[in-house]
């Protein structure tokens, strides 16, 4: 049956264990989160020896996995088993479990992990186990939404962080929950209880400005800043970690390709409505570049992308002479 985290949470921290856990969805941080409660905390550490497997969906035999959730635990009350990569199984070896999940040992927690997409709706399987499991499917959180997300995950860890500083996590890290989570799990360390985070916490302790980011660069971008620009691409020369090229090119992509969808609806509030959440750097494009000028743009990026991949032949270009051609060919 699906489910919710709220629901599957709070059943796992009464030890309200089920027989089969389906999880899946294009988020991993919620599959892990679920996934390793599980596992360090429905057996004691003396009862694992001999009644917790882990099995990865590429090397994985389909019928170990299930000889394994069928056996009955040893001088336990249960056993784990535990499928991780679960999305590499065929849909041949799906078909392995589908009387299982139509009846589980109630003795055995079987959890698959199956992580980037879902099995499709259409097989037999996927409708025995969207009926018969707990069934959770794992979205990705919206950009508009991720600054409240990072607050209250901060709010979690006895920190605080201001409004800045948040939107500065998500607009570098980007929608990647377990990356912004192990970043501020960092701060954690290195804080004291009930700190602030602010942006020159971030710069000093992660190593992102508020000054020189993707983010203010992509804005000098799209503000025809010819002179900011530069001056960040010859930072993130000296400063490689600040702006990997290939996140800069995927921010950009992103953006003008939101404003290329302004440009063809004509309206931001329509655009929004169909594509969600757009940044004002991106409504604000409208008045800086002209839609056949966005849609060079966006070959430019394509083309810049493929150079950085070492796809076509650069000379001795680095990644800061690339940006540089990159910018001089957007602006100029």
């Amino acid at each position: 049956m699906a489910a919710t985290l709220e629901s599957i949470w709070k059943n796992l921290q009464t030890k309200k264990f089920e027989p089969v856990y389906f999880l899946c969805g294009e988020e991993s941080y919620y599959i892990d989160l679920i996934e390793d409660f599980i596992s360090n905390n429905a057996l004691e550490p003396h009862e694992k020896d001999f009644n917790y497997s882990m099995f990865y969906g590429k090397d994985a035999d389909p019928m170990s996995v299930l000889n394994d959730a069928k056996q009955y635990p040893t001088f336990a009350e249960r056993r784990v088993v535990i499928v991780r990569e679960a999305q590499d199984f065929k849909v041949k070896d799906w078909e392995t479990f589908e009387k299982y999940v139509e009846n589980p040992v109630a003795s055995t927690i079987l959890v698959f992990a199956h992580k980037n997409k879902t099995l499709d709706k259409r097989t037999k399987i996927a409708k025995i186990i969207e009926k018969k499991s707990v069934y959770f499917e794992s979205k990705k959180v919206g950009e508009d939404a991720l600054p409240n997300w990072i607050s209250g995950y901060v709010k979690k860890k006895n920190f605080s962080i201001n409004t800045e500083a948040s939107k500065v996590l998500a607009e570098n890290l980007g929608n990647d929950l377990s990356r912004i989570s192990n970043e501020i799990d960092k701060l954690s360390v290195m804080l004291g209880d009930n700190t602030e985070i602010t942006s020159e916490i971030i710069e000093k302790y992660i190593g992102i400005s508020k000054e020189y980011n993707i983010t203010e660069f992509n804005n000098a971008i799209i503000r025809r800043d010819y002179s900011k620009a530069m001056k960040m691409v010859l930072y993130f020369e000296k400063n490689p970690k600040a702006g990997p090229i290939i996140a800069i090119l995927a921010y950009m992509y992103n953006h003008f390709s939101k404003l290329f969808v302004v440009h063809q609806i004509k309206d931001v509030k329509a655009a929004t409505a169909i594509i969600g959440w757009i940044p004002a750097d991106v409504s604000n494009g409208v008045r800086y570049y002209n839609p056949l000028k966005t849609q060079e743009i966006l070959h430019l990026l394509c083309e810049y992308d493929a150079k950085a991949k070492g796809l076509y032949a650069t000379g001795n270009n680095s990644n800061a002479d690339l940006l540089k051609e990159l910018v001089f060919k957007i602006i100029k």
